[in-house]
C-alpha cells in the first residue's frame, strides 16, 4: 500500500461522513406544507395552537418540541410565560400492502438438428413477476392549545417562555 492511498483513506472518510451529516434534516425545524416539524396558528391575541409531527412513534419527543416550540413563540409575542389549555396526540400508520404481478414474455430462436437436417424456430417463453410491497410509515402528531400571559405566573400547569439570546 503506497503512502498516499494510507492517507487519503481518513479524509475520504470524512468527507464521506461530512456529507452524510449535512443531507439529514434536523428534527425540530418549521414544518414546510403540512411536513415534519413544528407549525403554529394564531386563535386570537394571546391563544396560540402548536403543532410538532415527526417520524416514529415517539410521543413524548414530539410532545418536547411542541412545548419547546410553544416557549420560544410565547417569547417571541412578548408574553412571559403559557398554560396548555388542551393536548392532542394524533398517530397515523399507514402500510402499503399492495401486490404486483406481471408477466412477460422472452422470444427466443431455436435450432434444432438432426441427421436430416435443421430446422429454426421462434419459440416464446412467457416470464412471471410477482412483488409485495411491505412499506410502512408510523407518523406522530401533537397538537396543543396555549394561553399566553404577562406578569406573575400561575401556580399551577403555567410554564416560562423561552429565553431569548442577544
Amino acid at each position: 500500500m503506497s503512502k498516499v492511498s494510507f492517507l487519503a483513506k481518513p479524509w475520504l472518510l470524512l468527507a464521506v461522513l461530512l456529507l452524510a451529516a449535512c443531507s439529514s434534516k434536523p428534527d425540530y425545524r418549521p414544518a414546510l406544507n403540512g411536513g415534519f416539524g413544528y407549525a403554529e396558528q394564531r386563535i386570537a391575541d394571546n391563544f396560540y395552537r402548536v403543532s410538532f409531527k415527526s417520524r416514529g412513534e415517539d410521543r413524548e419527543r414530539a410532545k418536547a418540541y411542541a412545548m419547546q416550540r410553544a416557549a420560544e413563540l410565547t417569547a417571541e409575542q412578548g408574553f412571559d410565560w403559557y398554560l396548555v389549555v388542551e393536548q392532542e396526540t394524533l398517530r397515523e400508520r399507514q402500510r402499503d400492502n399492495s401486490s404486483q404481478l406481471g408477466v412477460s414474455y422472452q422470444q427466443d430462436t431455436v435450432r434444432d438438428c438432426s441427421l436430416l437436417g435443421c430446422r429454426t424456430r421462434t419459440v416464446h417463453r412467457p416470464q412471471y413477476e410477482a412483488g409485495i410491497g411491505l412499506d410502512k410509515r408510523n407518523e406522530v402528531e401533537v397538537v396543543l392549545q396555549i394561553r399566553m400571559g404577562k406578569g406573575v405566573m400561575p401556580e399551577r400547569g403555567a410554564y416560562p417562555a423561552a429565553m431569548t439570546h442577544n
